[in-house]
């Protein structure tokens, strides 16, 4: 795993927990968006940093979930202006984490190593 991509799994660890913390900070609930989608990411960034080979895959899944974050206040009714501006900013780190973390992959997207 290259520095870049650490950087990157680091970046969505923080964003995973603070996602889930702000679900209660900002009064959503368990069940919600914002805290079912910080789990996933979380537990995605654990994987990666726990991880000696490649996971390009990961980097797909949380830029999904970053997407998902994104439009999400376009479909779900956020309690607060906050609440939705929350999302949409870390749906951007999200997926802005994940572009970053899949460029620096030597297999550039393609789910396996490259071969060498």
């Amino acid at each position: 795993m290259s520095d870049k991509a650490k950087i990157a799994s680091s970046i969505n660890l923080v964003a995973g927990l603070w996602l889930m913390a702000s679900a209660f900070v900002m009064a959503v609930g368990f069940f919600s968006s914002p805290f079912v989608v910080g789990l996933l990411v979380a537990i995605f960034a654990l994987i990666a940093l726990s991880r000696v080979e490649n996971s390009t895959w990961i980097g797909w899944m949380n830029g999904l979930l970053g997407f998902w974050l994104l439009i999400s206040p376009l479909f779900l009714t956020m309690e607060s202006v906050g609440s939705a501006w929350n999302s949409v900013i870390l749906g951007l780190i999200l997926i802005g984490s994940a572009l970053w973390s899949m460029m620096s992959s030597p297999s550039m997207g393609h789910g396996h190593p490259s071969m060498s």
